[in-house]
């Protein structure tokens, strides 16, 4: 399968879980919505984040003492701090199932690959779904990785309004 392929099939399965989420948070606002994958791109997952889980984890988190200003940065753009991280699995199984029969001994070739086409699906989701999305940041990365700023920065560039992608891009300073 080539990668034009795996890039529509992540598109199915990212619309798919997409429209999952929004069915399962209708009562809440999604802000940021993430495809990401681990440093070996063996499988893909979805992850995002709501206003109220966000507000929620900063009421826990200020219990033990309270959050600093880096702090509040961290968990409104950390997936792995969200309320909702490996979302729908299901949706992406076929997907990663393609991921794990690929080719990978030119590995840094599949890695690119794989980003491209997970910035390409997600920006053709947001595009699709339109209103939708329009004020929901998304942005694709690679869990525990040095390169995964720079892969969040590229990707949100891409896929949003400048506007988002530009409050995005300053979230560090």
């Amino acid at each position: 399968m080539n990668w034009k392929d795996i890039s529509e099939e992540i598109e199915v399965s990212s619309l798919k879980a997409v429209e999952s989420l929004f069915s399962r948070y209708d009562r809440e606002h999604i802000y940021a919505l993430a495809l990401f994958t681990s440093d070996d791109g063996a499988s893909i997952s979805m992850a995002a984040n709501t206003e109220e889980g966000y507000q929620a984890h900063l009421a826990a988190e200020a219990e033990d003492e309270p959050n600093s200003p880096e702090d509040e940065i961290y968990y409104r753009w950390a997936p792995a701090e969200w309320v909702v991280e490996g979302w729908d699995r299901a949706a992406f199984s076929r997907v990663n199932a393609l991921l794990a029969q690929q080719e990978k001994s030119d590995f840094d070739s599949y890695f690119d690959n794989l980003i491209e086409a997970m910035i390409t699906a997600l920006a053709t989701v947001k595009e699709t779904l339109g209103e939708r999305l329009a004020d929901v940041t998304a942005f694709v990365t690679v869990t525990d990785s040095g390169a995964a700023e720079g892969i969040e920065n590229a990707s949100a560039s891409r896929i949003n309004a400048a506007d988002l992608a530009g409050r995005f891009l300053l979230r560090f300073g």
